[in-house]
């Protein structure tokens, strides 16, 4: 038992030994390693090879802000809410940031390789984690190209007037992704912008005051209209800023309806002023039609009353005569 006791200390002072060993050459070689000059300049080469890169993405970071800033400066007189300023901020961070990722991308690549990291298999890799990512986002890769082209085609901007299939409201906000629109109740519309394949701009050109008068049938269209000439030329003298043609356009006939004529007046405003142009429009006829006893139909329904006929008193055979025979006297019932 005390044999064994030894023999089991002898073995265990053996391995400490023997790693004790072991500890010491590998300092020993490593200390000889560090007094190794080639290493040193390999190291040293590594190190500015890493600082040369790491510089090179800081100068192409530094040109891609100042491109930006000049970018921005060229609208820079122009109110926050320009539809300009707003694109090209909009532009300007898309691009820059784009840049960045890009840049950073490439250096870290190049760091990899100068560190002898096979860059093969990790591009490789993110390869297919990048088409595996891609199959299940594919919505959102879509909308982001779809804002990109969608902010370069230069349709829609911030404060424009749009239609998106039934709603129509005013853009507050384009993103690279997402579009918000709000209604005028207020509604708040988020429409991704892959979604945004047709849509109407009413904020770009001109856009068309259009006011459309019922006339009873009744009336003399040849004393009605230049009413509604001489109303639609004295609106027209007094909102001058908002035209973009000289006069309004009485249009007649337009329709046969169910209970009036209809006449169209029509004028080109500016983007925005078509609502207040209307409502201006319709208050200055029906005042004028007021002063001059003109009527504004209304559904009209007439009915007639037929006077329906007193029926003559029927004849009746009193059948419980205790006679057989039947009375010949007619019995008149109430």
């Amino acid at each position: 038992m005390i044999w064994l006791r030894q023999s089991d200390t002898s073995t265990v002072q053996e391995m400490l030994r023997q790693d004790s060993l072991q500890v010491v050459a590998t300092l020993s070689t490593f200390w000889a390693e560090l007094k190794n000059p080639a290493l040193w300049m390999k190291l040293l080469s590594l190190l500015l090879h890493i600082l040369f890169i790491a510089a090179l993405v800081l100068i192409g970071l530094r040109l891609i802000d100042r491109v930006a800033q000049r970018w921005m400066q060229r609208v820079a007189d122009l109110p926050a809410t320009h539809p300009r300023r707003q694109r090209a901020s909009t532009l300007a961070n898309l691009l820059s940031s784009s840049a960045r990722y890009a840049l950073w991308t490439v250096g870290l690549i190049m760091i990899l390789s100068e560190l002898g990291i096979n860059v093969s298999a990790l591009l490789a890799t993110a390869g297919v984690a990048g088409l595996a990512i891609g199959f299940g986002a594919q919505t959102l890769v879509r909308d982001v190209i779809s804002g990109v082209f969608l902010l370069f085609d230069d349709t829609i901007h911030v404060g424009d007037l749009v239609r998106i299939g039934n709603d129509i409201g005013t853009v507050e906000h384009i993103g690279v992704r997402l579009i918000r629109i709000r209604k005028f109740d207020g509604e708040l519309l988020m429409i991704p912008a892959g979604e945004l394949r047709i849509f109407g701009n009413r904020s770009i050109g001109f856009v068309r005051a259009i006011v459309e008068v019922g006339l009873a049938y009744e009336q003399d269209l040849d004393t009605v209209l230049p009413v509604i000439e001489r109303v639609a030329s004295e609106w027209a003298q007094a909102h001058r800023e908002i035209l973009l043609e000289e006069k309004p356009e009485v249009q007649a006939i337009l329709n046969f309806a169910d209970s009036a004529v209809t006449v169209r007046v029509a004028v080109q405003v500016r983007p925005g002023e078509q609502f207040q142009a209307e409502r201006d429009l319709r208050l200055r006829l029906k005042r004028a039609f007021d002063e001059l006893g003109i009527e504004i139909p209304f559904p009209r329904r007439t009915i007639y009353v037929r006077e329906e006929k007193t029926l003559p008193p029927r004849q009746i055979i009193d059948t419980t005569a205790p006679s057989s025979t039947p009375s010949k006297e007619p019995l008149e019932s109430d």
